[in-house]
C-alpha cells in the first residue's frame, strides 16, 4: 500500500492481496458478531460481551502483532489498522475492546519478564484475560508524568497507595491493570516512574465505575489502591524507568485509534446517507437537496482524508520509520472527523436521530469523547507544532 515508484513518479494505493483479504474478513466479523445495533444494545445494557472477546481470540487477532517466538504471527501496524477500522464500523468502544488490550499486551511483550510474556500468550491470546492501563489521576490527565500514586519498596515487594482515574475496562473479568506509579522522586517529574501489573481483584484494590455518556461496553473506572501488596515480579521493565515504557507504544496506539475513528466516522456517514435516501420531504428524497448533499459530500472528503492519514502513519510504523508527528495528525483528524460526522448525522436524521432508539443517537453520544481520550486534540496540536519547530508554553 502507498508504494511510491520514484522513477515513474506514480503511487500505488492498492491494498496488497493479504491486506484486502484481512479487511474483508474483519468486515464480515463485524456484520456477524457485533453490528452497530448490537453494539448500541450492549452499551445501553452496560454489558460485558464475553462472546465478542472470545470471537476475536478465535480468529487470532489478539496474537496477530506479537513475535512468532511468543506464539504470535509477527503482524504489523498495517494489519492492525485495517482491523481497527472495521471494528470501528460497529462502534468506537468495540474497536477499543481490541486496541485497549492489544497495546498494553505489546508493552508487556517488549519490556516484561518471561513469566509475564507467558501470561500474555496463555491468557490474553485466548481471550481469557484482558489488560487495562492506569495512568491518569484526579489531578493528572494530559500531564501524564505528574503522578502521585506511590509504590513503596519494602524489600521483597511494593506497597501501593493512591488513586487512578479514567481506567478503561478495569472492571471486566480477568483484568490485569497496568499501573504507572511513582517509586522514587527524581530531579525531573518524568524520573522515578515504574510500571506494575496488578490484578483488578487484588486485596486493597477498589473499583468504581464512572457514569459516562457512552463507552459502557468496556466501562470507565476510578481505581483506589489501599496498601496493595505487589510482588517484585509484577514490575514491567526496570524500576524507575517507566516513562520510556509508557512512551514505547504511543505511536502505535495513536495509529490504531485513528483507524477506529475512520471506521466509525465512515459508518456514521453511511447511515446518514442511507437515511437521506429513504426519507422524503416536498416529494423528494432529502439527500437530493443541495444543502444536505454538499454536507455529506464534504464529510466524505473529510473521512477519506482521515483514512489516508491513518494509513500513512501505519505504513511508516510498519517499516520502522518514526511517525510521532504522523500519528498525532491521524489521531487529531480521525477523532474530530467522527465528531463532525455524528453532528451532521444528527442534523440530517433530525427527529429520527434525536430518538434514543436510533443508532445515530448512540453515535452522537460516543463521538463526544473522541477528541478527549487517548490524548486530547490540544495535545496532538502541541506535538504537531513542536515538530514544526514551534515550541508551546
Amino acid at each position: 500500500m502507498y508504494h511510491l515508484n520514484v522513477r515513474s513518479g506514480t503511487m500505488d494505493f492498492e491494498l496488497a492481496p493479504e491486506h484486502a483479504a484481512l479487511q474483508a474478513t474483519a468486515r464480515q466479523f463485524v456484520e456477524r458478531e457485533c453490528p452497530p445495533r448490537q453494539a448500541k444494545e450492549w452499551d445501553e445494557a452496560n454489558a460485558y460481551p464475553a462472546e465478542l472477546f472470545k470471537a476475536m481470540a478465535n480468529v487470532g487477532w489478539f496474537g496477530l502483532a506479537f513475535p512468532e517466538e511468543l506464539g504470535g504471527d509477527g503482524g504489523g501496524a498495517m494489519e492492525l489498522v485495517l482491523i481497527a477500522e472495521q471494528l470501528g464500523r460497529a462502534s468506537l468502544d468495540i474497536a477499543m475492546c481490541y486496541i485497549g488490550t492489544l497495546i498494553p499486551g505489546l508493552t508487556v511483550a517488549k519490556w516484561g519478564t518471561d513469566e509475564q510474556r507467558a501470561m500474555i500468550r496463555d491468557q490474553m491470546f485466548t481471550g481469557e484475560s484482558r489488560l487495562a492501563v492506569a495512568i491518569s489521576e484526579p489531578d493528572t490527565g494530559s500531564d501524564a508524568a505528574a503522578l502521585r500514586c506511590r509504590a513503596v519498596d519494602t524489600g521483597d515487594h511494593f506497597v501501593v497507595n493512591g488513586q487512578k482515574m479514567w481506567c478503561t475496562g478495569a472492571g471486566l473479568p480477568g483484568t490485569h491493570i497496568m499501573t504507572y506509579v511513582r517509586t522514587t522522586k527524581g530531579d525531573r517529574k518524568h524520573d522515578g516512574i515504574s510500571l506494575m501489573l496488578i490484578p483488578a481483584d487484588a486485596p486493597g484494590v477498589e473499583l468504581r465505575q464512572v457514569p459516562t455518556l457512552a463507552r459502557h461496553i468496556l466501562g470507565t473506572y476510578e481505581v483506589y489502591f489501599t496498601d496493595v501488596v505487589v510482588p517484585k515480579r509484577a514490575l514491567v521493565g526496570e524500576q524507575d524507568q517507566g516513562w520510556k515504557v509508557m512512551l514505547s507504544n504511543l505511536e502505535l496506539e495513536r495509529v490504531l485509534m485513528s483507524g477506529g475513528y475512520v471506521g466509525v466516522a465512515q459508518s456514521t456517514l453511511d447511515e446518514t446517507l442511507e437515511y437521506s435516501k429513504e426519507r422524503t420531504a416536498f416529494e423528494r428524497q432529502i439527500g437530493t437537496f443541495q444543502s444536505l448533499a454538499h454536507g455529506m459530500a464534504d464529510m466524505q472528503v473529510e473521512v477519506d482524508s482521515a483514512r489516508l492519514l491513518a494509513y500513512r502513519a501505519a505504513w511508516m510504523h510498519s517499516r520502522g520509520l518514526p511517525c510521532t508527528r504522523e500519528g498525532a495528525m491521524a489521531k487529531l483528524k480521525g477523532s474530530e472527523t467522527y465528531v463532525a460526522a455524528a453532528r451532521l448525522g444528527m442534523q440530517i436524521c433530525a427527529g429520527h436521530g434525536f430518538s434514543t432508539e436510533s443508532v445515530m443517537s448512540f453515535r452522537w453520544r460516543e463521538s463526544i469523547v473522541a477528541p478527549i481520550s487517548g490524548g486530547t486534540s490540544q495535545i496532538q496540536r502541541n506535538g504537531i507544532a513542536r515538530s514544526m519547530g514551534l515550541r508551546s508554553y
